[in-house]
């Protein structure tokens, strides 16, 4: 992999990461647009991932530190602030095991089965998806999240595993179908990524077989997905609150299509 590729690929990332559009199925259609063999840049995807992670952890650097405080927060010290900040964190962890789950288990599989074809069907279900969230789910105004709404959003999440659908596009929309207020949603699903992304990350690490790798196209590849991952983050903030995923169901709608006819 060279500099440009590495350039290319952290945009794609960075972006896919959190707009509603996939970034797994994304990278799986531009690595072969850029005749790279997945299996050859497994430290490359690594990277660039930490580089999303580090930018929903920065760009959400406030709320976690408080959820963190408040954990470890003193019995004797715990208020009403605390206790809702602790059952916040509860519900983010529980809302990570349907995806743990489901990675442990299915990963390797649906990554062995899925070709571009099939990416394209996905990309074309995250659409109606979309749709579903949008015209179903655009009127919540709960401003909290309870436990039966952290084990239905985690399963969306765990969803997202299939290349082409979203993982911040079906949390965001979960919570919303549970009546969840668009922004509270929003951020909730943003939260939940953190210890997901951070277990796959881990998980990745651990069970890496090919190492094969270069410094300079990590360094430019973990930089621009950083960046270009604060700049979806708060782009699609805007967008939910704006209530424009539509946009995306069409993006995803168009590529999709275009992606199945292609690669017939």
């Amino acid at each position: 992999m060279d500099a440009f590729q590495a350039f290319v690929l952290g945009i794609v990332q960075g972006l896919t990461e959190w707009l509603p559009i996939s970034s797994s199925g994304h990278l799986v259609i531009m690595q072969d647009l850029l005749g790279l063999e997945p299996d050859k840049n497994l430290v490359f995807d690594l990277v660039v991932h930490l580089g999303t992670l580090c930018a929903v952890c920065a760009f959400f650097r406030k709320e976690l530190s408080r959820i963190v405080l408040a954990v470890f927060t003193r019995r004797s010290l715990v208020g009403p602030q605390e206790r809702a900040l602790r059952l916040l964190g509860a519900l983010i962890i529980i809302g990570t095991i349907p995806a743990a789950v489901a990675g442990v288990a299915f990963s390797d599989s649906i990554e062995k089965i899925f070709d571009l074809r099939l990416v394209g069907a996905a990309l074309i279900a995250n659409a109606c998806l979309l749709f579903v969230f949008e015209r179903v789910g655009a009127q919540g105004t709960r401003k909290s999240a309870r436990l039966l709404d952290a084990v239905i959003i985690g399963f969306f999440q765990a969803v997202a595993i299939i290349p082409g659908i979203s993982r911040s596009g079906s949390t965001i929309g979960g919570g919303m179908l549970r009546g969840l207020e668009r922004e509270l949603a929003a951020v909730f699903a943003f939260l939940l990524s953190v210890p997901t992304l951070l277990g796959a990350f881990v998980l990745g690490a651990v069970t890496l077989e090919n190492t094969e790798a270069t410094v300079v196209p990590l360094a430019i590849g973990f930089v621009v997905a950083f960046a270009m991952g604060l700049a979806s983050i708060e782009y699609l903030l805007k967008a939910v609150k704006s209530k424009k995923l539509w946009i995306f169901a069409v993006y995803c709608a168009v590529v999709g299509a275009a992606v199945v006819v292609l690669s017939a």
